[in-house]
C-alpha cells in the first residue's frame, strides 16, 4: 500500500485530486441531498483516504478503550484535526501510555477557498466566487497551546504534526440573520477539491523553521505579534508553546511586559 509519504509534491497532489474525484462520484447524484446530510464529514473522509487508502486502516478502536483512531497503520495513528486541538488531550493521554504507539495530529487549512451558497426555499446553488482563505503555516503554533503538556513527546519522536494547505469548497445556506442572509448563515458543507502542500513537523527545529529569520532580541508578546503577524490570543499562546519547546526562552521582563529570546 503507497502511502502519501513515499510521494513527491506534484505526486501527493495528484494522489489528492483523484481520492477526492473518486468520493464525490459516491452517492452524489444529487448535490443537495449529499451536502448537509454529512455536515463536515466530506473534508474527513477525504482526508482519510488521503493518508491510506486500505479501509480496514479506517476508524480503527484502541482495544480496550472507547477511543477510536481516524486511521492507524500499524503502531503509527493519525488524528485528523479541523478545529480545536483541545478535544484531544484525553485521547491522547491514552495514546502516549501505550510506548508501542505514534501519533501525527493532522490538521488542515483552508489555503484556497471558494464559497457557493445555497438559496433555501428552492435548493439553487449559486456560482462559487473566491474568498480569502488562511495559508500561513504559523498558525499551527498558537492551536498547540492545548497540547503543551504532551510537546516533550515531539522531541521523543513519538508525536509529530502534519499540516494540510487544501484548496476548499465551502457550501452555504442564506439563512443569516442580515439583510442579504449572509452574516451568520449556516455553513452545510466543505469539500476540500486539492492539496496546495504538506508539511510535516515531527521535532522542535521544524516548528522553530517557522520563524521569521530575524526577531527583536529579547522581546515582548507585542513586538512578536508585530513580527509575526500572530495578533491577541493567537500570539500570546505561540509565545507560550515556543517556551515549551525550548524554542523561545525566558528573557525576564522589558519594560511592562515579559520578554523572551530564542535559545
Amino acid at each position: 500500500m503507497i502511502l502519501p509519504d513515499m510521494l513527491d509534491l506534484p505526486a501527493k497532489q495528484a494522489r489528492f485530486v483523484r481520492i477526492y474525484r473518486g468520493a464525490m462520484q459516491e452517492n452524489r447524484a444529487d448535490l443537495r441531498d449529499g451536502i448537509g446530510l454529512l455536515g463536515e464529514k466530506w473534508q474527513h473522509q477525504i482526508i482519510k483516504r488521503y493518508l491510506t487508502e486500505d479501509p480496514a486502516e479506517h476508524e480503527c478502536r484502541l482495544s480496550g478503550t472507547r477511543f477510536v483512531s481516524d486511521v492507524r497503520v500499524g503502531n503509527d495513528i493519525y488524528e485528523v484535526q479541523t478545529g480545536s486541538f483541545a478535544p484531544m488531550v484525553r485521547k491522547l493521554e491514552r495514546y502516549f501510555s501505550d510506548p508501542a504507539l505514534t501519533v501525527s495530529v493532522v490538521h488542515p487549512l483552508p489555503a484556497v477557498r471558494y464559497l457557493s451558497w445555497m438559496d433555501p426555499a428552492t435548493g439553487e446553488i449559486g456560482k462559487a466566487r473566491r474568498v480569502a482563505g488562511k495559508r500561513d503555516p504559523l498558525l499551527l503554533l498558537p492551536a498547540l497551546y492545548s497540547l503543551i503538556p504532551f510537546l516533550p513527546q515531539l522531541s521523543a519522536g513519538r508525536l509529530s504534526f502534519r499540516l494540510l494547505l487544501l484548496e476548499v469548497q465551502d457550501f452555504k445556506l442564506l439563512d443569516g440573520r442580515t439583510r442579504n442572509r449572509k452574516g451568520g448563515a449556516t455553513r452545510l458543507e466543505r469539500v476540500p477539491t486539492g492539496l496546495v502542500d504538506d508539511l510535516t513537523f515531527s521535532a522542535p527545529p521544524d516548528l522553530a523553521a517557522l520563524l521569521p529569520e530575524t526577531l527583536p532580541d529579547p522581546m515582548t508578546v507585542a513586538e512578536f505579534s508585530r513580527a509575526t503577524g500572530l495578533r491577541g490570543v493567537d500570539a500570546y499562546s505561540a509565545v507560550r508553546v515556543l517556551l515549551a519547546l525550548g524554542i523561545f526562552a525566558d528573557a525576564g521582563r522589558k519594560g511592562r511586559g515579559m520578554a523572551v529570546r530564542r535559545s
